[in-house]
C-alpha cells in the first residue's frame, strides 16, 4: 500500500480562476494561476522522484489535505485554493482528482511575513 506523502510549496498560493476560453489569453489572474499550478506540479514531481514516491494508482480512493499559509491582505475562498492545488496534482501525485473521496483537512492560516507563506499538501490512498 502507498503511504501518505506530504509536500510543502514555498510562496503565496494562488487560487483557482474561473474563466472562459477567450479570456484565458488576456486575464492576468488566470496567467498567475496557471504559473502557480505549473510551479506546484514541478515541485511535487521533483520531490516524488527524489524520495521515490509513486503516483497513487488509477481507481484508488484518495484522501487529501491542504493548508494554505497567507500573509493577510486579500484572499480567496478556501475552496478555490483547494481546487487549484488538486488540478496541479492531476497526473502528478494521482491520476485524477475525481478519486478524492475525503478531505482530511483544508484551512487557511494567516502568518505575519511573506517569508512564512507556503502551501502544505498531504495525499494518501484510503480503503473504503
Amino acid at each position: 500500500m502507498v503511504r501518505a506523502v506530504r509536500f510543502e510549496i514555498p510562496g503565496r498560493a494562488v487560487p483557482y480562476v474561473r474563466t472562459t476560453q477567450r479570456q484565458r489569453h488576456v486575464d492576468r489572474r488566470y496567467h498567475r494561476y496557471r504559473e502557480f499550478k505549473e510551479y506546484v506540479a514541478l515541485l511535487v514531481s521533483m520531490d516524488m522522484k527524489r524520495f521515490g514516491y509513486q503516483p497513487i494508482p488509477k481507481g484508488t480512493p484518495i484522501q487529501f489535505g491542504l493548508r494554505v499559509f497567507l500573509k493577510g491582505g486579500l484572499d480567496a475562498d478556501l475552496s478555490n485554493y483547494v481546487k487549484g492545488v488538486e488540478d496541479a496534482l492531476n497526473g502528478v501525485a494521482f491520476e485524477d482528482d475525481r478519486w478524492i473521496h475525503k478531505y482530511i483537512f483544508a484551512e487557511k492560516v494567516f502568518v505575519n511575513t511573506t517569508e512564512e507563506e507556503r502551501t502544505e499538501i498531504e495525499v494518501s490512498p484510503i480503503d473504503i
